[in-house]
């Protein structure tokens, strides 16, 4: 998948006379939590479920153990984590009791293990949508009319049809998919969406009976 990101301005200095300048930021899809990594990672892997959430449960329990009794901790392959101090400002150490010196955050550092493999990030700059974009009800009524006459549509598909930018058709489709509307299937780089089909309702008087027909 695609990382999307967009030009945005930085915060011009108070008194500055400088000219306003871009940065690039990305445009996250989503923020995956617990759940969602353990549901990908039980698909990934012979852990169960239960064995990844104990797992997670576990380093993190240990991780705020471990960094309340004064270590820093380094997790393999994700970076390391240590406490960072505050107090009142003082001239002399001997100013300042330790119930005066409280805890202010944990530091994150990420490791050189994780940057080589994010270093080569595949990015996609997002596109502002067009003034005349259809509206949203129009976007679903288009898609219905399209699937009424193809069995799925792909994230491509859904582009042409409603004329947006890879990033919109992604996450409209994601929509549809947590609206009920579609069903998501395929593989991670090449996603189709079909029609989510009404359940048949049984006539009242229908009975199922595996001999029927049989004399």
């Amino acid at each position: 998948m695609t990382a999307i990101y967009k030009m945005e301005k930085n915060p011009p200095k108070k008194g500055s006379s400088k000219k306003v300048v871009l940065h690039p930021r990305i445009i996250p899809w989503n923020t995956l939590n617990t759940e969602a990594l353990i549901s990908e990672g039980s698909k990934r892997s012979t852990y169960t479920g239960g064995d990844l959430k104990g797992a997670v449960r576990l380093i993190a329990d240990m991780l705020a153990e471990k960094l309340n009794d004064g270590y820093n901790v380094y997790l393999d392959g994700i970076g390391y984590f240590s406490v960072s101090l505050h107090s009142r400002p003082v001239e002399d150490k001997k100013e300042l009791r330790s119930e005066s010196v409280h805890f202010k955050n944990v530091n994150f550092r990420c490791c050189a293990q994780l940057k080589k493999r994010l270093k080569n990030i595949p990015l996609e700059r997002y596109k502002e949508p067009k003034k005349n974009d259809f509206s949203q009800e129009e976007k679903e009524r288009r898609l219905l009319w399209y699937l009424g006459r193809h069995a799925y549509i792909t994230t491509v598909g859904y582009q042409g049809l409603n004329g947006c930018t890879q990033y919109m058709a992604r996450k409209e489709l994601k929509q549809f998919v947590t609206d009920g509307l579609l069903i998501e299937d395929g593989t991670k780089r090449m996603c189709i969406y079909s029609k989510r089909q009404e359940p048949v309702e049984l006539p009242d008087n229908f009975v199922g009976n595996s001999n029927a027909g049989k004399v």
